[in-house]
């Protein structure tokens, strides 16, 4: 009984949980994922990415001494961008590539005393 009861609830609760991890919209009309046990969401537009950084709990993190790097497919190139720091909770950086629905981008970020971590982001085909 305690089994059945057990399962029930793990069958109800999975649908949020899977939610919890899908790119969503972010505060700053971008597409928001989890890179590691933070939150980074990725504005594109023109030649232009920003990157803005949060902890799992959504606050913003200082981006002084974070490091990132994108790599861009979009038109069907592909560009690498890197990403300094741009303003309080900001990376940002230009390339050569123009943001359009069907762009991907990696984005391996470095915060600082902290190993790497990717995230993938088609930030103009949001939902």
């Amino acid at each position: 009984m305690i089994r059945r009861r057990l399962l029930l609830a793990g069958l109800t609760l999975a649908p949020f949980a899977a939610r919890a991890h899908e790119p969503r919209r972010g505060p700053n009309g971008g597409q928001k994922v989890d890179i590691g046990t933070n939150h980074a969401e990725l504005v594109a537009a023109g030649n232009t990415l920003r990157l803005f950084l949060f902890d799992g709990a959504d606050r913003p993190i200082a981006a002084t001494g974070a490091t990132a790097q994108a790599v861009i497919l979009a038109g069907g190139r592909q560009a690498t961008v890197a990403l300094a720091p741009s303003g309080d909770n900001v990376l940002a950086g230009t390339g050569d590539f123009l943001a359009a629905r069907g762009m991907r981008a990696v984005v391996t970020l470095t915060l600082p005393g902290q190993r790497p971590v990717q995230a993938r982001f088609t930030p103009m085909d949001q939902n």
